[in-house]
């Protein structure tokens, strides 16, 4: 019985375009995940496949993660940014979560500065960024 319910869920998910344990559903590729420890490297993506980007932080600072634009055309942004704190402690620091989806075949610079926005003409505290070469959906 339990055999047979398993089956009937892959059976479902494939149905729906899910991916299913070990396939590829309709040649989708699984999220890569980088964190500061990819600074300075470069990032291949397939076309359609997503990014998610963590970078340490703590928002009771005023600092925050801002975006340097880049091409959009190439790798888009996917919904604001999500913080989880590290602890239930007021004021703790934690972890900001940036998604992006690659939407066509290039190359280009992803690139955050952490700075306080009402600062101006001071230098960003710190920065991260990676190149993205984005390649066809079909390559393998």
């Amino acid at each position: 019985m339990l055999k047979r319910n398993v089956q009937i869920i892959l059976l479902t998910m494939a149905t729906l375009g899910c991916a299913v344990p070990g396939q590829s559903a309709r040649g989708s590729r699984p999220e890569i995940a980088i964190d500061q420890e990819a600074a300075g490297s470069t990032v291949a993506l397939h076309e359609g496949q997503r990014l998610s980007v963590t970078l340490s932080g703590n928002p009771t600072t005023g600092f925050v993660w801002e975006l340097v634009p880049g091409d959009a055309a190439i790798l888009a942004r996917q919904g604001e940014a999500h913080f989880t704190p590290d602890s239930a402690k007021l004021g703790a620091g934690g972890v900001y979560r940036f998604v992006f989806q690659a939407l066509a075949p290039g190359k280009a610079p992803l690139k955050f500065i952490w700075h306080r926005p009402f600062e101006k003409g001071v230098a960003p505290a710190r920065s991260f960024e990676v190149t993205i070469v984005v390649g066809t959906a079909d390559a393998d």
